[in-house]
């Protein structure tokens, strides 16, 4: 084997000139390719993990209440960063991501912006602090001046929002803007730096510290806005985290425990809200048998049904008014809710424990604006069991949307999220793997034209090599006829002209890879001045990007070099079933 090493190597430098040729085709060709695919898997790492991922991370859990988009809130902050807590591995960074629309008046000009929130409590790594700094470029100011107590709500906006709006640093900015309960809001916001960002996309984001945000937009201290997650290695670990938090946010039944009171009695009860849909009224009609009162009015007004056992307890009637006062888990405090009785049923189906029942909307109501004690932590609480018929008509603490795998299918199920109009805070785990699949769409569009370009150019590319290949045979035919004369094989010959055509084909491919590294190199030094155009979503820092990987580099090599050997096996092949005689009297 290593005599035929040396000879093809040896073969090869004896045809310089051809050879030369060839090599230099051969190395443009997987230059065009390495710089194409570069270019195609820095637009894909601009778009997923320096937009996508910084907006939303490469998981997120996203809230809505109420069907309602503007109102992305879950109201227990310890129950979400518990459960993200025991799915830590391999998490870079937990954020809330918390914004807000609105309408901003500078000095004479308005216009309308993004209020974005930053924590600036936590501790960034390296990495997404690296990330921050490339992608907003500090003019005047520092993240930092967002904590400021001397001045009435400190922002930081982009040089491109603080021209049009006719401000600088040290001015104020009056913004309007809609709370998390659709209450028109007004404020004054101080601007305390000016930073530069070269994505057109961004420009009209103007940043607030956190906590001052959430205040604004009326959020409680356990209350939370959405989280977006980003992973060390995203596309391997993010959609198996994504599928771990989902499986461990199954809601329970929503149960408000707590004493009902009726004419100075007082009565342990469990208060359970149910679906209001056809289907469910339908379940609800089926299941529980009335035996006094209407309940068709339920689903109305402060009406509620109670069973047998609570109403001979109270000896209360229908149409009279009662009061349920429940420990709220937060805020150390109880809160008060006044009811009509419109209806009893029978103890058969919830056993003849003391049940309160009442419409889902008018349920979490109550449910949302104080959350109750967890039920399942007190001793005498009631809990509905699990095989009861009931079950999947009552309302959940939330309702978990079903995991998706595309853009397509997370869009169509927002759509039947909207047409549903549920009552219950709405809970969705998703990546951007699937948020934003379209990306990963353009990037292998982007890929088959390139591939399909260079197809192109290496078939014209190997038809040289093809015939490159027949010219050296011929003239080598004597020197085959002779080696084959004194004992090598077919095999041997055969493998002879392979390797040197793979050797060729190898050290080209090198040529251009090292070749487009450096055309990379002096692209990417070309500054672009489209601030305005929506192209500097490509562009990072005004620049062309390019990330090459060593996975895209090595497997186009690979392809190429299993082209040019399929390409160079049928002319070697003929050559070595030449015959010594007839080689041998070959004469040009």
């Amino acid at each position: 084997m290593n005599l035929i090493l040396k000879i093809s190597l040896r073969n090869l430098f004896r045809q310089k000139r051809r050879n030369v040729l060839l090599g230099i085709a051969i190395a443009f060709g997987v230059m065009i390719l390495v710089i194409a695919n570069s270019f195609a898997n820095g637009i894909t790492d601009v778009l997923l993990n320096k937009l996508v991922a910084r907006i939303a991370g490469h998981v997120s859990i996203a809230f809505s209440e109420k069907s309602n988009f503007n109102s992305p809130i879950f109201r227990d902050k310890e129950k979400i960063f518990s459960v993200i807590k025991n799915n830590n591995e391999g998490v870079r960074e937990v954020e809330e991501n918390v914004g807000v629309f609105g309408r901003a008046i500078g000095n004479g000009k308005a216009d309308t912006i993004i209020i974005v929130g930053i924590d600036l409590s936590k501790e960034l790594s390296a990495e997404t602090r690296k990330e921050i700094e490339e992608s907003f470029r500090m003019i005047e100011g520092t993240f930092q001046d967002l904590s400021r107590k001397d001045v009435e709500n400190p922002t930081i906006v982009s040089e491109e929002k603080a021209k049009y709006l006719k401000v600088k640093k040290g001015d104020i900015i009056r913004v309007r803007y809609t709370n998390l309960f659709g209450n028109d809001q007004a404020a004054r916001l101080t601007i305390v730096g000016i930073l530069k960002n070269d994505n057109v996309f961004m420009q009209g984001v103007i940043f607030a510290e956190l906590g001052n945000l959430k205040k604004l937009m009326g959020f409680r201290p356990y209350e939370i806005g959405n989280i977006s997650i980003t992973m060390n290695d995203a596309p391997k670990n993010a959609v198996k985290l994504a599928n771990k938090i989902h499986s461990q946010l199954k809601p329970d039944i929503a149960v408000i425990y707590g004493q009902l009171k009726y004419n100075g009695k007082i009565i342990n009860v469990s208060t359970l809200g149910f679906k209001t849909d056809d289907e469910s009224k339908k379940v609800l009609e089926k299941k529980i048998k009335v035996i006094n009162g209407e309940i068709d009015k339920v689903s109305s007004k402060k009406n509620v049904l109670i069973n047998k056992t609570l109403f001979d307890a109270l000896g209360i009637k229908p149409g009279e008014s009662f009061e349920i006062v429940y420990k709220n888990k937060f805020e150390d405090k109880e809160t008060i809710v006044k009811y009509n009785l419109t209806a009893v049923f029978a103890d058969d189906e919830m056993t003849d424990k003391n049940i309160v029942f009442l419409s889902e909307d008018k349920f979490y109501e109550t449910y949302y604006d104080n959350l109750p004690e967890d039920p399942k932590k007190i001793k005498d609480a009631f809990y509905p069991k699990a095989n009861s018929s009931l079950t999947d008509i009552l309302a959940t603490e939330w309702i978990l949307l079903k995991r998706t795998s595309t853009t397509d299918e997370l869009t169509k199920k927002y759509k039947d999220m909207g047409k549903g109009k549920w009552k219950a805070t709405i809970v969705d785990v998703q990546t951007m793997y699937e948020s934003a699949s379209d990306v990963l769409k353009l990037e292998k569009a982007l890929n088959l034209i390139t591939i399909s370009a260079v197809l192109v150019l290496f078939f014209i590319i190997l038809i040289g090599v093809v015939n490159t290949l027949r010219m050296t045979i011929r003239e080598r035919t004597r020197e085959i006829g002779t080696i084959r004369a004194i004992g090598m094989q077919k095999n041997d010959v055969r493998n002879t002209f392979i390797l040197e055509t793979f050797f060729l084909t190898l050290f080209a491919s090198f040529i251009g890879i090292a070749s487009a590294f450096v055309v990379m190199r002096l692209l990417s030094t070309v500054t672009f001045n489209v601030t305005d155009n929506p192209m500097s979503i490509l562009l990072v820092n005004s620049h062309l990007y390019f990330f090459p990987t060593f996975l895209g580099i090595s497997s186009n090599v690979l392809f190429i070099l299993i082209i040019a050997v399929v390409t160079a096996y049928f002319p070697a092949r003929r050559a070595a079933n030449l015959s010594p005689a007839t080689a041998l009297r070959h004469y040009e």
